[in-house]
């Protein structure tokens, strides 16, 4: 960990997430969603712990709100409502895609996680996968009114209750999607858009920071290998009692469009409870020198790289992978798409490189002009070696 609080294996993390998103969605694995989720507690581990240090900054409580918000806002809002206008110009001169118009309100306002019906009509790879975006600036909105406002011991308490509310959330809201008629596919993705069934994922995250727990968790490797294998085992069993059409391996029992055995419940506890051990065992001070293979797996420069720019190759996977891959390629059996996933992770890469150097860095490098991190001069100038680690801050 260097002095401004980068962590270079975490890049790694981001990496594989959008990979696990990327097979998902290329029809290669059933379980790769998980990715998001994935992106979930890693966004509150790194949130929570930037927000928990500016609480007890002596800086006026204006500034810090200013700060965390200006700093998010230049990172985020670019590129994303640059997607959302090009696509608004191509709804406007070729009335593509057809479906722009009831979906803009839902884009403009970061609400896209809210028509579930409208999400469901379209099944479209514009626009379907910033539902998890909707709910991560609602995270984002959020977390600074609860954390820079309440007592600490207040915070530790309310994320604890969180965690330990929101599988009983998921259930009651998921009755209360299939009393409505819904079928089993909208009743679980009701579920996992919901804003509210997802909080416990981001406050997992969070929990590490707030409670200290990379100091006071002795054997966190150990911690994660139980956690890890918990949750693997209940997706076997899971696995053998559900009607998924799809193999083991491709599900893992994690196949989300399936609430028969109140999966939508528990896999996401499961599933962030692993994460964010996973996270402890990257980051405590009692596991710096142990599994070195794995750090330096996940701190390869292709992951890292990968890592930096997932933000981009999160919003525009889909849409190279249905408008130019399936249209070159036409792939229609496991085989031919296995062999061209490697070409498509490249191209999304590329592209997400393209537009992290000639339209995000710009606005990235005012973040520290105008909030520099906690111990830099305000505009000071920024090394280029530290441009990436500014990205992710």
């Amino acid at each position: 960990m260097a002095g401004t609080g980068y962590i270079k294996s975490l890049d790694g993390v981001r990496a594989l997430a959008i990979i696990l998103v990327m097979t998902f969605h290329a029809e290669l694995t059933e379980y790769g969603w998980i990715g998001v989720q994935l992106f979930f507690v890693l966004s509150g581990f790194l949130i929570t712990g930037i927000l928990w240090k500016e609480q007890a900054s002596p800086e006026s409580l204006g500034y810090k709100f200013k700060k965390f918000w200006v700093r998010r806002s230049l990172r985020i809002f670019p590129l994303y409502y640059g997607y959302v206008i090009a696509i608004a110009l191509a709804y406007l001169l070729f009335h593509f895609p057809p479906y722009f118009e009831p979906f803009f309100p839902y884009l403009v306002t970061y609400t896209a996680n809210f028509p579930l019906q409208l999400l469901h009509s379209t099944g479209n790879p514009l626009f379907n996968h910033l539902w998890s975006l909707s709910i991560e600036e609602q995270f984002y909105l959020l977390f600074p009114l609860i954390i820079l406002l309440s007592p600490r011991r207040f915070t530790k308490n309310l994320l604890l209750l969180i965690i330990f509310v929101s599988p009983v959330l998921r259930y009651f809201i998921g009755r209360y999607y299939a009393e409505q008629g819904f079928p089993e596919l909208i009743v679980s993705n009701g579920v996992n858009f919901n804003t509210l069934c997802q909080l416990d994922a981001f406050c997992t995250g969070g929990i590490i920071q707030v409670m200290s727990l990379e100091k006071r968790v002795q054997r966190p490797f150990r911690l994660f290998g139980i956690i890890a294998l918990l949750t693997a085992g209940a997706g076997l069993l899971s696995y053998l009692q559900s009607s998924s059409p799809y193999s083991y391996w491709l599900d893992l029992g994690f196949y989300h469009y399936l609430t028969g055995n109140y999966q939508h419940v528990w896999h996401y506890t499961l599933l962030n409870l692993t994460f964010a051990s996973f996270l402890l065992a990257l980051v405590s001070v009692n596991s710096q020198e142990r599994f070195p293979g794995i750090r330096r797996f996940l701190e390869n420069k292709w992951l890292v790289k990968i890592g930096r720019v997932s933000y981009g190759m999160y919003l525009f996977h889909w849409l190279i992978w249905v408008y130019v891959f399936m249209n070159i390629f036409r792939p229609e059996t496991y085989l031919v798409k296995a062999l061209i996933f490697i070409p498509y992770l490249v191209a999304v890469y590329l592209f997400s490189e393209l537009s992290y150097k000639f339209y995000e860095e710009p606005f990235i490098k005012l973040k520290d002009r105008f909030f520099p991190p906690a111990g830099r001069p305000k505009k000071a100038a920024i090394p280029a070696t530290e441009l990436a680690k500014a990205g992710e801050a």
